[in-house]
């Protein structure tokens, strides 16, 4: 497996838009990416099912420069991580191969 991108606006360009049901460290979470302002806003916010963990963040693409991380918070390491090892659940439609995960735990 490749390594995931370090980029954080390709971190969460991966993740397709709306409801998803995702797994990180074997855990369940439900997750949900939006778009807004035209996509130089983005929110990802992900709930473990049926347990108490939370990962959210921002992200910011300005017209110039890179995309910027914003964690509501919680540590950039923990959301940067989560992104990264992430892997889709469910039948994978619409999920670059069914393996978000790319070295996922």
């Amino acid at each position: 497996m490749s390594e995931p991108p370090a980029d954080p606006g390709e971190l969460v360009a991966r993740l397709p838009l709306g409801w998803s049901e995702v797994e990180y460290a074997g855990r369940r979470y439900g997750l949900s990416r939006t778009v807004q302002l035209g996509g130089r806003s983005e929110k990802v916010y992900a709930e473990e099912l049926g347990g108490p963990d939370v990962v959210s963040a921002n992200l910011y693409r300005p017209r110039q420069g890179p995309a910027v991380l914003r964690p509501c918070e919680m540590p950039a390491e923990k959301v940067t991580s989560f992104l990264a090892g992430l892997r889709l659940r469910g039948d994978g439609s619409g999920s670059l191969g069914g393996d978000l995960g790319l070295g996922g735990r």
